[in-house]
């Protein structure tokens, strides 16, 4: 049987798509798994990444990396044991914990007078976390009520990341990178006026609790369309992140306990495997891979319930973090 020009062409061209999908799909690598708080390695899991973050009391906070050096961050332990393993650690822009209006800190920034501040905590970062570093720079910085101007962050951002990278650079050891996380409270108030530009931005992150907001507990279906569908949520994230050829991350991420009937307040549903599905799901979502998602196993900040709780939950998270997706 003779074969037309046209379907010889048509075939050919099928066959490099497919091998050119398959090569781009195996480009992207697979999402680590990891934690703050109690490691997941308790659990039959392999803890990929470690969460943890640092003092932000005071300008001299920041340029210590405060916390970073204390056994109780997690950090030490973590790069004697595990250097070639990553870290994410939460990073301030600013001293956010001195009670100063953060404008005038942002401002004092912007002026050059904290460049030292920078390139010293650049220094500290490479000084006491692994091989990899994702920074969370102000991490949840549009958290409401937003107390920041827009152009000011920037402005900070965009000051203050190069002296980070610089002081880094100068201090690290062969191999070491820092990589800068834009990292958001998943949802609004709206965090695209606070975008410093992609050449300061290396990760799109959020932090996405299971949870919703309000007077009584949720279904995991209000749960999952709201962390999927709702403004400025995961959805929203990918796309935001695709547009600007970034991987993503979600640096904070678990379920939250049930608090009944208690009035304006995160509500969950405590044990929802769910919930870490809905989370995996969306990683392949994201053309340029997310690289990682580390779960907040701490009852700290109103969630109220750890991994302990979670049994089903945990069997969930074994397969998917086994997985990578």
């Amino acid at each position: 049987m003779k074969m037309s020009l046209k379907a010889c062409f048509l075939i050919c061209l099928t066959l490099f798509v497919c091998v050119f999908q398959g090569y781009s799909q195996s480009k992207v690598p697979r999402t680590l798994t990891g934690n703050s708080g109690k490691s997941i390695e308790t659990y039959g899991i392999k803890q990929e990444i470690l969460g943890t973050w640092m003092g932000r009391s005071s300008w001299k906070d920041i340029a210590d990396a405060n916390w970073l050096m204390v056994e109780g961050s997690g950090a030490p332990k973590w790069k004697r044991e595990h250097f070639d393993r990553p870290m994410d650690v939460g990073v301030p822009l600013i001293p956010t914990d001195s009670k100063n209006e953060f404008n005038e800190l942002l401002k004092e920034s912007i002026s050059g007078s904290q460049d030292s501040t920078y390139i010293s905590l650049g220094r500290n970062l490479a000084k006491y976390c692994s091989k990899t570093v994702y920074a969370r720079l102000w991490w949840e910085f549009n958290m409401y009520p937003v107390k920041q101007d827009a152009n000011l962050f920037v402005k900070a951002w965009q000051r203050a990341v190069p002296l980070i990278r610089k002081g880094f650079k100068q201090q690290a050891s062969a191999g070491q990178t820092l990589h800068i996380v834009w990292c958001t409270n998943a949802g609004q108030p709206n965090p695209e006026p606070f975008y410093p530009g992609d050449n300061v931005v290396d990760v799109i992150g959020s932090d996405t609790y299971g949870m919703t907001w309000g007077d009584s507990d949720p279904t995991a279906e209000q749960i999952i369309r709201r962390i999927i569908k709702e403004p400025y949520m995961l959805e929203w994230q990918a796309k935001f992140a695709d547009q600007h050829k970034k991987p993503t991350c979600i640096g904070e991420w678990g379920n939250v306990a049930k608090k009944g009937n208690k009035v304006q307040d995160t509500h969950g549903i405590g044990d929802c495997p769910e919930y870490i599905d809905a989370i995996y799901n969306w990683t392949k979502t994201c053309k340029y891979g997310c690289i990682y998602v580390c779960y907040f196993n701490l009852p700290d900040g109103g969630i109220l319930t750890t991994l302990d709780e979670q049994p089903e939950s945990v069997k969930r998270l074994k397969v998917r973090a086994a997985a990578g997706k």
